[in-house]
């Protein structure tokens, strides 16, 4: 391959990349956002029940969690086509925000996983709320801090890619 086509599929990769992540992370973290925002309330109010909202939001999460785990791979990827022109406080920034991500990302699915088998979906009933509160609380703390580190990771990304077109106006 002739070094300016080598050039235009590796910029064509770059931006497809950085469109994919943007797509997931904006599909992710601003489902989250709005869901936790708009869609909660307001099943509330339509329902009248909290424990209604709860089964409704038990299946949707799934969706949720399976968005979040394409979205990790594909923040994976782009750090590590980052990383290289990236300064060390991007690079730092990049594998801790990824790394808080994937952990708070797995424990809030460890947590759904467990708070599942709480439910009696026959019934649509908690069985027992006091055992059940705890868990939730703390898969409501799990998603808050993907829902952070996620933000931060993108931030990271932006200052890499901000790095990276450098490099690449550089060698044109």
């Amino acid at each position: 391959m002739e070094n300016s086509s080598l050039t235009r599929y590796s910029g064509a990769m770059r931006i497809l990349r950085r469109f994919l992540l943007l797509c997931a992370l904006g599909w992710w973290l601003g489902g989250m956002t709005f869901y936790t925002l708009t869609v909660i309330r307001a099943a509330r109010q339509v329902t009248g029940s909290h424990a209604k909202v709860g089964f409704i939001t038990q299946k949707t999460t799934l969706a949720l969690n399976a968005i979040g785990a394409a979205a990790l791979a594909l923040m994976l990827w782009d750090a590590a086509a980052s990383w290289r022109p990236a300064r060390r406080w991007i690079r730092r920034g990049l594998a801790l925000s990824w790394v808080v991500t994937a952990i708070a990302h797995a424990w809030a699915m460890l947590l759904h996983a467990r708070l599942d088998r709480m439910l009696d979906l026959q019934a649509l009933a908690v069985p027992d709320r006091a055992s059940f509160h705890p868990v939730h609380e703390l898969y409501l703390i799990a998603t808050s801090l993907e829902w952070v580190a996620g933000l931060a990771f993108l931030l990271a990304a932006l200052f890499a890619w901000r790095d990276a077109d450098a490099v690449s106006s550089d060698r044109t």
